[in-house]
């Protein structure tokens, strides 16, 4: 009788399945998982979206001869174009670099001659002081035959002193918002790439020689999450937009990578779903994250060029 019971017992209790403990690991682990689910799906939306804007400005490029085509890039040169102003980056600080900084330094002087060979009226675009190891990677990735002023002589010695301003965001001068931009200046860049290790540089270099500086109007028009330091071809960009569309706030907005400009929620409903509210800030970070990764291996793809 007790053999009977004791089975029975045994049997019930076999029957319970114990509760499995969830480390604090793995849950973080579930909460990641789950969020790069919500972020996959927004990615497809946006990728056909692309794709369906990709689709229109082919059709608008086929009906407007106005808009370049692949085939008018070629006939696209600085010497036929309208557009007179001169932009200039200034390769002074080479020795200053690891050879990564200056292959970044390179990938970004590339991406500043694909944009401005793709704008409607190019620029006079400039590269001064080339030498060292940036000059053997331009060489390597022939560079000589871009559309660009390739110059070896220091900036100081390819223009004159009073047609110098340099673009530093530590100056206190701003570019005004409402003139457009002066065909007697050479807007300089300064091409360096320190990752915030030498900051003021370029701004103690203009004072040094007595340059004009300046800052673009970026306070005006949007805020931004981090310092007002980014690289020489968001710097190209948005000069050349707004030189196309004498538009300041939608030239930042267009250029400024999303994740350096500040997002305000205006209500409760704005705040993502995915936010856990025990651990509030550990998917943002995540997030934060895992959208550095993708720019980051983004940049290391070579920039297509079109010779």
């Amino acid at each position: 009788m007790s053999t009977a019971v004791e089975e029975e017992t045994s049997s019930t209790t076999n029957d319970v399945e114990p509760t499995v403990k969830v480390s604090k690991n793995q849950q973080r682990k579930q909460k990641r998982y789950e969020l790069m689910l919500e972020r996959r799906k927004s990615k497809r939306k946006e990728e056909k979206a692309k794709q369906k804007q990709r689709r229109i400005d082919k059709i608008r490029k086929a009906e407007d001869p106005s808009l370049l085509t692949r085939h008018g890039l070629k006939s696209n040169r600085m010497e036929n174009s309208s557009c007179r102003i001169r932009i200039c980056i200034d390769c002074r600080y080479d020795s200053m670099m690891s050879d990564k900084d200056v292959g970044s330094l390179q990938k970004q002087i590339a991406f500043c001659y694909s944009a401005n060979r793709r704008a409607l009226a190019p620029c006079q675009f400039y590269v001064t002081n080339i030498d060292g190891q940036l000059d053997k990677r331009l060489e390597k990735n022939s560079a000589k035959n871009w559309d660009i002023h390739l110059r070896n002589e220091p900036l100081e010695q390819v223009f004159p002193h009073e047609d110098i301003l340099y673009l530093t965001s530590e100056s206190e001068n701003v570019l005004s918002s409402t003139e457009p931009l002066d065909e007697r200046t050479v807007y300089v860049i300064g091409g360096i790439v320190d990752h915030n290790s030498r900051k003021g540089l370029c701004y103690q270099l203009a004072l040094q020689n007595k340059w004009r500086h300046a800052r673009l109007p970026i306070d005006e028009f949007i805020k931004m999450n981090t310092r007002r330091v980014l690289a020489c071809n968001h710097v190209m960009e948005i000069l050349l937009n707004y030189i196309q569309l004498k538009d300041w706030k939608n030239a930042f907005e267009e250029n400024i990578p999303k994740r350096k400009q500040e997002i305000q929620a205006n209500s409760d409903d704005d705040i993502p779903q995915t936010v856990s509210p025990e651990h509030p800030e550990e998917p943002k970070l995540c997030a934060e994250v895992h959208e550095r990764r993708e720019e980051v291996a983004e940049a290391e793809e070579p920039p297509s060029i079109n010779l």
